[in-house]
């Protein structure tokens, strides 16, 4: 797409002739540009270059981790390495919640500019109250921008977010913005972006959709797939769309098929968090994600606290790398994930072949031994007309399938999914149907088509 810098000279459209605060932030596109076809071995130097300088100002600013660094070996006497890097142990949301005011730092550096705070949603059931700067915010909006740029989106075309909206976009108008945010508009030219709280039924949802006709739809992957299915059963189409933008829940396979065989788009998903930002995009024409090395270092570290190796699952700890007003090292997310192999574009980010979720979207059986739920949706749909499904582990023993049919199911109906699902559990665990109207979304606007409610007990008790 010819996505070009808006010019400050009328007579120099090319090229432009940008404002100074574009001029900055096309210059941070350069170097990230140039980072993301580094060697990884580069990019690994390059980012403990950043931490031991982040390392120096934590040990000088931050109570809550002078012990904790002393504790591990981690002076600052000498430079850390990725085997001394190891020694620090992970922090925990709990941790976080403890710590409370001991985690921000005393002396921000004047170039981070102010410090602005904001609540997670709390699905966990571990909310936390997290702090971040202006430049925090600068180095999320190129991450957006690196996004856009990676899927050669054209920027001056429609957006469409059906998504959580703090202030509010209700049916049957939404709210519509000029421009795709701050993080296009302060260099490039763009469209306009159309926005509907999550609230509305997924039959408003579609009758909005036809009349913003976007290019490109953005919004959680399981409300993409009542979507898809709905145009689908209605002969409905969106007739200038390119691309789904996904986010905020897991990314299922049979998503991205339902998209393909109703729109003939392929979606981008991204990985982030609300404490750490963003961690990784899903690379140009494939489906794995590319760590944002440039602002995040990733581990992916198995039950004795090591790195796993591509082809391994682990659990996901992350630090972010320029966050001096609250920083967080070596924060356990709670999500697991698979590594990968070197990128076949080059690129010498590190690779996640797989984002598996948190641990309560792991099913234990009596014996203790966990395992990540396949449920074969696409056979669970060719079976009956399903329009929204949760599968709960509610007892070691029983899985509680949360359904929402189109119509009554007959006894053979009922009977079959009962089956279906049985073949994909283990032999102790029976299935249980549970016939609803609707299934609400959890806090943020997030929803999970499986949980274990037997771990979060444990927990909550």
């Amino acid at each position: 797409m010819l996505n070009i810098p808006k010019s400050t000279a009328g007579s120099s459209l090319w090229p432009a002739m940008p404002r100074s605060n574009a001029a900055l932030r096309l210059a941070l596109l350069h170097q990230l540009e140039t980072n993301q076809w580094r060697s990884p071995a580069e990019i690994r130097q390059l980012q403990f270059r950043q931490l031991n300088r982040l390392l120096h100002h934590v040990s000088n600013t931050v109570p809550f981790y002078r012990q904790r660094l002393h504790d591990c070996g981690l002076t600052g006497e000498r430079a850390v390495t990725p085997e001394d890097w190891l020694r620090m142990p992970p922090l925990t949301r709990s941790n976080i919640q403890k710590a409370g005011e001991s985690l921000i730092s005393s002396e921000l550096p004047p170039e981070h500019g102010k410090i602005t705070r904001s609540s997670t949603s709390g699905s966990t059931g571990t909310p936390v109250t997290v702090a971040s700067s202006s430049l925090n915010q600068l180095f999320w909006e190129l991450v957006t921008l690196r996004e856009h740029l990676w899927h050669d989106r054209d920027l001056t075309a429609t957006m469409a977010a059906i998504r959580r909206i703090p202030k509010g976009a209700s049916y049957p108008d939404g709210y519509k913005q000029q421009s795709w945010g701050r993080s296009v508009d302060a260099i490039f030219p763009s469209g306009p972006i159309h926005a509907l709280e999550i609230d509305a039924s997924v039959a408003q949802q579609a009758e909005w959709l036809t009349r913003v006709n976007p290019t490109y739809l953005r919004g959680y992957p399981t409300n993409l797939l009542s979507l898809a299915r709905y145009f689908r059963d209605n002969g409905l189409k969106l007739p200038k769309l390119k691309q789904c933008l996904t986010f905020g829940e897991l990314l299922h396979s049979h998503v991205r098929e339902a998209c393909r065989e109703t729109w003939g788009v392929e979606i981008a998903d991204t990985y982030s968090s609300q404490e750490l930002g963003y961690i990784s995009l899903q690379a140009p024409g494939h489906e794995h994600q590319l760590v944002q090395a440039d602002f995040v270092l990733v581990e992916v570290i198995d039950s004795a606290g090591q790195p796993c190796k591509p082809g391994e699952v682990g659990r996901v700890v992350a630090t972010s790398l320029h966050n001096l007003a609250m920083p967080l090292l070596r924060y356990e997310i709670g999500d697991f994930a698979e590594v990968g192999g070197p990128c076949p574009t080059g690129r010498g980010l590190p690779v996640l072949t797989r984002i598996l979720g948190r641990e309560r979207n792991m099913l234990v059986d009596r014996e203790g031994n966990e395992y990540w739920p396949a449920f074969g949706v696409k056979s669970m749909t060719k079976i009956a007309p399903i329009n929204q499904f949760q599968l709960a582990q509610v007892t070691v023993d029983k899985v509680e399938a949360r359904l929402v049919p189109a119509r009554p199911l007959s006894e053979e109906e009922a009977g079959k999914l009962i089956a279906h699902l049985s073949e994909r559990l283990p032999g102790t665990v029976s299935v249980e149907l549970k016939l609803m109207e609707e299934i609400p979304r959890g806090a943020g606007g997030k929803y999970e088509d499986f949980v274990n409610e037997t771990k979060q007990r444990k927990k909550d008790g």
